[in-house]
């Protein structure tokens, strides 16, 4: 049973990591209406880019969005990472849990 309950906290934290994901992804897409912060926030971009400056929407990276999210919304971005922390803390119990009971076996 208590397998259950932590596959069931796996899930959950998995599902909750995913919705918070997609707030950054949302809350980060202002980054293409913010042409000030393209040259201090799109990283990602310049590096894919081989470029120094950024010009044009087009060109910013999908992962600039989550770092433009980090920057001004850091709360979601905590809680999100915090779920993260706490999914791999679970999936280490399940595993652990796993292998306490093959060993018995």
């Amino acid at each position: 049973m208590k397998n259950v309950f932590l596959i069931v906290q796996c899930a959950f934290s998995v599902f909750c990591f995913f919705c918070l994901a997609a707030v950054n992804w949302y809350q980060g897409s202002e980054l293409v209406s913010d042409s000030f912060d393209w040259n201090y926030t799109a990283k990602f971009s310049k590096l894919l880019n081989n470029t120094d400056t950024i010009t044009s929407p087009e060109q910013i990276s999908q992962l600039d969005f989550f770092v433009y999210s980090a920057k001004h919304y850091p709360l979601v971005s905590g809680l999100m990472i915090g779920l993260f922390i706490y999914f791999l803390f679970s999936l280490y119990l399940v595993i652990k849990n796993i292998r306490r009971h093959k060993w018995a076996e």
